[in-house]
């Protein structure tokens, strides 16, 4: 009697973990020393078999070559979880599951029960989110390497040292900027080259080669060996087999010139990477098109005679072009304020040649306290203004107590600044400007010679 009621019981215990089981969003196996004894419904789903079918077998049967030597060592040492292990359907495709086992007594003896989980999904997630990552962080390197200088002549030479250093595209040290000039391709900066490859490039026309037919298209090109690729016209002795990358570098719709890159020949490349690569080429694009301006504006005098720094004129022009580039990327963009304390009462005292002595001598300590992609101007009379692309409030007090601080030490005089960053509440020039300007008069009322922040 005592033997019924301990069988009926079993069969209990068995109905309940079979009702429990098939009611899971998991795949379940019982399984002794990797021999499958029992499975729920979403088991033989996942795998693609038939529930007669997958009794009997083995788990490594139901594993991917690159997992088996894992999933066995698992089931002998009782390993309970979780772990990660690629797993093979019926049809032979395979998927990426999480896997964790326990022991239990199954049916009066002991057995191991390991519950599977396709991750395969969360993986493509984790992978895009990767990619993402590390576009971004690829996409920083680039602007800041850009926002390094304003300066034509220098640009170049860092965007190329910059692409060309980018471990994504596992390219050489080795490629070239074109800038577009009408017809003409004037090469302004390479890594790598023969002189016979630059005495060649000397008279190219858009259209010409694979970098011309960039510039004439404005798509990338891709060239995966120059060996077989026609469109590869531009050959000299000892060129070896690779392939090629060719950015169009644009700016307001129009191309100005072509990044091109080599890499091994026959590489692979995917569409995250061609859209990254179209961003990188639309910054470098944009950063020439603002050295191209920046030089225009130098060359119509668009400064101050007497301390060398923008006039206001100047600083419109920019502004607009800073802002453009705070509105697109979301990047930050600040104004600092100055006024020189007592200038008048220091007029007074010295004369006016000493007073614009004075001038001149903070607009020259002002070009060499700020970085080449920010904008000092002089403003009127005593008063300078700091343009401050890709700066945060923080980082911009931060600059202004700097400047305070040399000015104090280096000059016979102190200054008082104010120092405010566009936001949402804030977007126009004469708003921020304001908003410096009321920090500015804070910081004479507070005493003169400091720094105030101005918060919305």
């Amino acid at each position: 009697m005592q033997k019924s009621e301990e069988a009926t019981e079993d069969i209990k215990k068995e109905e309940r973990l079979r009702c429990l089981s098939e009611a899971s969003f998991e795949g379940i196996a019982v399984h002794e020393k990797g021999m499958i004894i029992e499975i729920n419904r979403v088991f033989a789903e996942m795998f693609g078999y038939y529930y007669p079918e997958i009794i009997g077998m083995h788990a490594l049967q139901l594993t991917a070559p690159e997992s088996r030597d894992l999933v066995l060592q698992k089931i002998v040492s009782g390993y309970e979880g979780p772990y990660e292990a690629v797993c093979l359907r019926k049809d032979g495709s395979t998927f990426i599951a999480e896997v964790r086992g326990r022991s239990i007594s199954y049916c009066g003896r002991m057995a191991r029960v390991a519950a599977i989980r396709d991750i395969t999904g969360n993986k493509q997630a984790e992978e895009e989110l990767r990619k993402s990552h590390s576009n971004l962080s690829t996409l920083y390197s680039v602007s800041a390497a850009i926002s390094r200088t304003i300066s034509m002549d220098r640009l170049f030479d860092i965007v190329l040292e910059t692409v060309t250093g980018l471990d994504i595209f596992n390219a050489e040290r080795k490629g070239g900027i074109f800038i577009v000039e009408g017809s003409i391709m004037k090469l302004v900066s390479h890594l790598g080259h023969p002189d016979i490859f630059l005495d060649l490039h000397k008279d190219m026309k858009v259209g010409d080669c694979l970098c011309g037919l960039a510039a004439k298209t404005g798509e990338i090109i891709i060239s995966k060996n120059s060996d077989d690729d026609m469109r590869h016209t531009v050959r000299y002795p000892g060129i070896h087999s690779h392939g090629h990358i060719i950015i169009p570098l644009k700016a307001r719709y129009t191309i100005v010139g072509v990044l091109y890159l080599y890499l091994p020949a026959d590489f692979d490349i995917d569409e995250s990477m061609l859209n990254l690569l179209t961003s990188i080429g639309n910054q470098i694009g944009v950063a020439i098109d603002n050295a191209k301006l920046y030089e225009e504006t130098r060359a119509l005098s668009l400064l101050d005679p007497l301390t060398g720094l923008a006039n206001r004129r100047m600083m419109d022009i920019l502004f607009e072009k800073y802002l453009a580039g705070t509105q697109r990327s979301g990047t930050p963009l600040s104004v600092i304020m100055l006024d020189i304390d007592h200038f008048k009462k220091y007029n007074d005292t010295y004369g006016h040649d000493t007073g614009d002595k004075l001038l001149a001598q903070l607009g020259k300590l002002l070009l060499k306290e700020i970085r080449e992609a920010d904008l000092a101007v002089r403003y009127g009379g005593e008063e300078f203004l700091i343009l401050l692309p890709e700066t945060d409030l923080l980082k911009a007090s931060e600059t202004a107590e700097r400047i305070r601080g040399f000015i104090e030490s280096t000059l016979p005089t102190t200054v008082s600044i104010g120092v405010a960053s566009y936001n949402l509440k804030i977007k126009k020039l004469g708003k921020i400007i304001k908003k410096a300007d009321e920090a500015l008069y804070m910081a004479k009322k507070k005493g003169r010679n400091r720094v105030e922040v101005a918060h919305v």
